[in-house]
């Protein structure tokens, strides 16, 4: 029975000093909860015709944000009406692309959040529709990317 009390304290005692050994994460909350490209319909985004990149924040008050494609910036980044940024995004290359979308807040943290997503298919913009695979995808006029 001492034994078996014995193994039970040295367990608690391992268990307590991890908690106060491991250093506690700033910055707990996930700021960057998802990164999205929208309408791309069942096959996923038409190289040459604009989709729209977005990302939701937890709490956007006061950052900057920045958008890439494979490292390279996609501008202009502005905020939708939930102060979530977005970007119009027109992928010039096939193959894979790796979005990554950071927040800077004003305290000097940089939250950063990615979404890896293929491009296989190649479309003509003729300005109000995109053709792809023989079919037109319609390009809303007001926000400049695709509707599906």
């Amino acid at each position: 029975m001492t034994a078996h009390t014995f193994r039970r304290g040295l367990a608690a005692l391992a268990c307590s000093s991890a908690a106060v050994l491991l250093p506690a994460a700033p910055h707990a909350g996930a700021e960057i909860v998802g990164v999205i490209v929208y309408n791309t319909g069942s096959q996923g985004p038409v190289m040459g015709c604009p989709q729209t990149i977005g990302a939701g924040i937890t709490d956007p008050a006061g950052s900057a944000f920045e958008i890439t494609d494979n490292g390279a910036p996609l501008q202009p980044v502005t905020l939708d009406p939930n102060g979530d940024p977005q970007v119009l995004w027109t992928p010039g290359t096939l193959g894979w692309h790796t979005i990554e979308v950071r927040q800077h807040k004003p305290d000097g943290y940089t939250a950063s959040g990615h979404l890896d997503i293929e491009v296989h298919r190649v479309g003509i913009n003729s300005g109000s529709v995109c053709l792809a695979d023989g079919l037109p995808l319609w390009i809303n006029p007001q926000t400049g990317s695709l509707f599906t």
